[in-house]
């Protein structure tokens, strides 16, 4: 009883939070509840008074739900018709597009002298996931809260701008609508950005750029493997769970025709609003003042990294 009577404070107001974000979603699409709820999270943090009090059930939410709640975005990833053939053949530079988010990330980290534990982060949070990335792998390597506070408003700073660019500026890019797609799936951090996004790009093109993003999520499964053997903090089976459950519902809702559907319809507003509790959560837990005691070369590069990575994959697609 104890454990739980400490944790339900922060489960509540994250609950809340989150349901206000899926409030603002059905003002207009811009205004995603994956993106609206951890923003919203984090202004109120930082300004609610006896925070600690929340502390043990944001970090509930982020540790045992959040896997969950990334596992059951498996069953988004429906594919009629077409937009299969589009999502086999943009596969691969999706992974290879997240590679790249990870080799330039650590190293423009490297040149600015960042921490070990920053440069993990943000390589995490560029190249994979975004903010979910970010907490499962501070979950598993054990990160500095400071650390985790200054990635997540550095990824989210950058993640905002470059939504911001490429929802205004998208004939400046001259892209043919399915490449566009996939630079906004490839290019944008964190799922919540790449929703708000393509909000009027019409449900196949929003679709394939939303699941080129979460088969990314696929890249944390080596990536926490390799954390865990270098520094064993948790049992990596906690951390991966969500791999298991993705793959198999997204195998579901693709080989079991109508079925799958419903299943996957049935399964939408659960997953968005289980996912939408762990970033208000995780939004709950940073403290803007890390920016003061860390410095600015975090934001820096993330903005370095995001900007040289997507020069290269917008590149790429005009050379395909």
């Amino acid at each position: 009883m104890a454990e739980i009577s400490s944790i339900l404070p922060g489960v509540c107001l994250s609950a809340a939070v989150a349901f206000l974000a899926l409030a603002a979603s059905c003002l207009h699409p811009s205004f995603d509840a994956l993106l609206m709820s951890p923003l919203m999270g984090m202004l109120l943090g930082n300004f609610i008074e006896n925070k600690k009090r929340f502390e043990a059930g944001a970090r509930f939410c982020v540790s045992r739900v959040l896997p969950a709640a990334l596992g059951l975005y498996g069953a988004q990833m429906v594919f009629p018709g077409p937009a299969m053939k589009f999502f086999l053949f943009f596969l691969p530079y999706a992974l290879g597009a997240g590679l790249l988010f990870f080799v330039i990330t650590f190293i423009v980290a490297r040149g600015f002298g960042l921490e070990s534990g920053i440069s993990l982060l943000l390589c995490a949070g560029l190249s994979v996931c975004g903010a979910s990335g970010m907490a499962i792998i501070s979950g598993v390597r054990g990160a500095d809260r400071d650390d985790v506070s200054v990635s997540l408003i550095s990824l989210w700073t950058v993640g905002l701008a470059g939504m911001f660019f490429m929802t205004f500026c998208p004939d400046a890019l001259g892209l043919l609508p399915q490449k566009f797609a996939f630079m906004l799936g490839a290019a944008l951090p964190s799922l919540g950005l790449i929703r708000a996004a393509s909000a009027s790009m019409g449900r196949t093109l929003a679709g394939l750029a939303t699941s080129l993003k979460l088969i990314r999520t696929a890249l944390l499964a080596p990536l926490v493997m390799v954390l865990y053997f270098m520094k064993k903090t948790v049992r990596p089976l906690e951390a991966l769970s969500f791999i298991a459950v993705f793959t198999g519902l997204a195998l579901a809702v693709n080989l079991t025709g109508p079925a799958g559907l419903r299943l996957s319809e049935t399964l939408a507003p659960i997953g968005l609003l289980a996912l939408s509790l762990c970033l208000a959560a995780l939004g709950l837990t940073v403290d803007l003042d890390s920016i003061a005691r860390k410095g600015a070369y975090p934001l820096l590069t993330a903005l370095f990294a995001w900007s040289i990575s997507v020069l290269f994959i917008y590149l790429a697609m005009r050379a395909l």
